[in-house]
């Protein structure tokens, strides 16, 4: 398959993924997104930091939240979004959130749908400018990794988890910063390889610095990764070269300019959000109830973490993961397994790092879905140097299927039914502003497509090493 044609296939089949999220769950249905929904409009409105050192609120019209948008998760037990009130008057009322000085990277393209339609409407568009953002960056890096092999570009199936699909289609820039650091990878390893992707990879830096606070280190981890797998002799020559400083080393470097501007005029460091201090053990949390949370919340745990999967489901896609990994742990190059292993380490091991800074004063803090910008990366290596089975990532993507599906109408009965009910996405007390069955019906259709490149390419290589066995022997007959 041609990269471009790989390239628009991918693109069709996140945004279907994504935008079944975005048209299935109600606002704020996802973590955090009525806070940043606020910063959004606020960007857009010129609002770029609230009015004094100490404040955190913005004013936006009345009409961009639905009234008492947290209802659904808090006070317990869990509610359907039915509970939400009608929107307010579009009058501008001070309104407050924690994400109030966050960069205005990500909140500038989302926030021209809050800004024309400060309702439910532009809340869906926005959605759906997140959906085409997320889209673009994982298709770009689908198509830088089928460079390196088949199973490498499922790998970039395998890391867009249920969770990382619903983040790109709601508004939360951390989704945008996962499919950044999905594509700085496929786009490093591509480079490194074929020599190309380098401008890519320079994008995704970009982005991955600006998004959020943690981009920089999250962003120094995973070019520190990339550089390990070049080597020493390889990164010598790379700084030698005027074309790695411009089209990699230019926007990295006003990504970091950018991010530097923004911390010293915003005077804030890593956000918290609205947490309060807890007097638990940070290593007994972290045994008790912490782990677990981070391991479920990479594949599928929704809503503000009141909402999670069977563990069957979880287990099946780590199980999905593992056959990509195995390979390469057991007997894989060294460079590639201490990379692989080394990202899974790190990535944890800050996750764990953040709870000992944060606990004390703010309460837990880490989300597994933080870490995912250098998880991936140890999927990607991994797959880079895995088995080149033909058929293997045709089977790994289409059996995402079924966790696909199972994990959105889930979600959807949580939202229209109750968090009780298991399965019942067809009705309720709540329905979302399209049918119900629709974005149940695409989501098949998105993953059908992904799974349609992968086997396309495997066909092809199937193809090319018998054309190779024909030539040979037909060599041999003509030489005997």
């Amino acid at each position: 398959m041609n990269p471009r044609r790989a390239f628009l296939l991918a693109l069709v089949g996140f945004v279907l993924l994504g935008a079944a999220w975005a048209l299935a769950l109600p606002v704020n249905g996802t973590y955090d997104e009525s806070r940043h929904i606020i910063r959004g409009y606020a960007v857009v409105d010129g609002q770029w930091l609230p009015g004094g050192p100490h404040r955190l609120s913005f004013d936006v019209p009345g009409s961009l939240l639905p009234a008492d948008p947290d209802c659904t998760w808090k006070p317990k037990p869990p509610k359907p979004a039915s509970c939400q009130g009608p929107q307010g008057d579009p009058a501008k009322v001070a309104t407050e959130t924690y994400t109030a000085r966050y960069s205005p990277v990500y909140y500038l393209p989302v926030g021209i749908p809050l800004k024309l339609w400060p309702d439910r409407t532009g809340v869906l568009v926005a959605r759906l400018v997140s959906v085409l953002l997320n889209a673009l960056l994982l298709a770009a890096a689908v198509m830088f990794a089928l460079r390196i092999s088949t199973l490498t570009a499922a790998g970039v199936m395998l890391v867009a988890t249920p969770t990382v699909v619903n983040l790109a289609g709601s508004i939360n820039p951390n989704g945008l910063e996962i499919s950044a650091g999905v594509l700085l990878f496929a786009a490093g390893l591509s480079y490194l390889r074929h020599r190309t992707g380098l401008l890519a990879a320079g994008v995704a830096g970009f982005l991955l610095i600006t998004l959020r606070h943690l981009g920089p280190l999250l962003f120094a981890i995973d070019l520190l990764a990339l550089a390990v797998l070049a080597g020493r002799t390889t990164i010598a020559g790379e700084l030698r070269r005027r074309d790695t400083w411009v089209r990699f080393g230019l926007p990295v470097g006003i990504g970091a300019a950018v991010a530097g501007a923004w911390a010293l005029a915003a005077r804030s460091p890593v956000g918290a959000g609205p947490g309060a201090p807890s007097d638990e053990s940070v290593f007994a949390g972290l045994i008790d109830h912490r782990l677990a949370f981070y391991v479920n919340q990479i594949v599928g745990q929704f809503g503000y973490g009141e909402t999670t999967i069977s563990p069957a489901a979880i287990l099946l896609w780590y199980l999905l993961i593992g056959v990509v990994l195995w390979r390469v742990i057991v007997r894989g190059p060294g460079p590639e397994r201490l990379v692989t292993v080394g990202l899974v380490g790190v990535g944890f091991a800050l996750l764990i790092a953040l709870e000992f800074i944060f606990v004390p004063g703010h309460g837990w803090f880490s989300h597994g879905r933080y870490a995912l910008p250098v998880l991936v990366g140890a999927v990607l290596v991994g797959a880079s140097a895995g088995s080149r089975i033909p058929w293997l990532p045709t089977v790994l993507v289409a059996a995402t299927l079924p966790v696909h599906l199972y994990a959105l109408a889930r979600v959807m009965t949580r939202f229209q039914v109750g968090i009780a009910q298991s399965f019942a996405p067809f009705g309720g007390s709540w329905l979302p502003p399209v049918p119900p069955f629709l974005p149940l019906v695409i989501v098949p259709v998105g993953v059908l497509l992904l799974t349609a490149i992968v086997w396309s390419q495997g066909m092809r290589s199937t193809s090319d090493k018998k054309g190779i066995s024909v030539r040979l022997s037909t060599r041999k007959v003509f030489t005997h």
